[in-house]
């Protein structure tokens, strides 16, 4: 007989600051975001990467199901369970809330940027089609800062607006929510995003 290893996992953490990015590729099946060797997206395959800026307090991941427990009379414990509904998510708190750009890619079916003199930029309020982006947020590891942890959304948008204080005391944030709509077209397994980590 012997004992089972065990495996703390004190290493495979995320404690640095990672970068959110949208307008991204999406990849294709059974791939991956392409990034340059700093860890951004590569410009050639991702021309329209648009990076969020910095944020208050880094930014939170979610990946949830929701299920539905099934009984049957003769036993108190469920005997079957079902998957009603998954959410991706990517959360936190942007600063740059007088980039306009920034502002229009918070504000999808919202906001049309629009600049019709030198003299000033303006995002105008109103609606217009719905686009979805592909988001990515990518951070070092702290088990190699040279490789990096990624999690994707293939295709989602802001659903949290844009609302921040201007005051003398503080920063004015603006929260973000990224939420992610499946593509119905892809594999069952891959329709969301991924989360994936560079090895090699």
């Amino acid at each position: 007989m012997a004992g089972s290893a065990t495996s703390w996992k004190t290493n495979a953490i995320a404690l640095n600051a990672g970068q959110l990015w949208g307008s991204l590729a999406i990849p294709g099946a059974a791939a991956r975001v392409t990034l340059f060797s700093d860890g951004t997206p590569d410009a050639t395959a991702n021309p329209t990467a648009f990076h969020y800026g910095a944020t208050k307090a880094g930014s939170k991941v979610s990946i949830k199901s929701q299920q539905t427990k099934f009984y049957v009379d003769e036993f108190r414990g469920p005997i079957v369970t079902n998957i009603d509904q998954i959410d991706m998510s990517l959360a936190g708190e942007v600063v740059g809330v007088t980039d306009m750009d920034l502002v229009t890619a918070l504000l999808p079916g919202v906001g049309t940027y629009a600049t019709t003199a030198s003299s000033f930029k303006e995002v105008r309020i109103g609606i217009k089609a719905i686009t979805y982006q592909s988001f990515a947020l990518i951070f070092p590891l702290i088990e190699d800062v040279t490789k990096y942890g990624i999690v994707n959304i293939y295709s989602g948008l802001n659903d949290a607006g844009v609302e921040f204080t201007v005051s003398r005391k503080e920063l004015g944030f603006t929260p973000f929510s990224i939420i992610g709509y499946e593509i119905t077209t892809r594999a069952v397994t891959d329709t969301l995003g991924n989360y994936w980590k560079q090895i090699a």
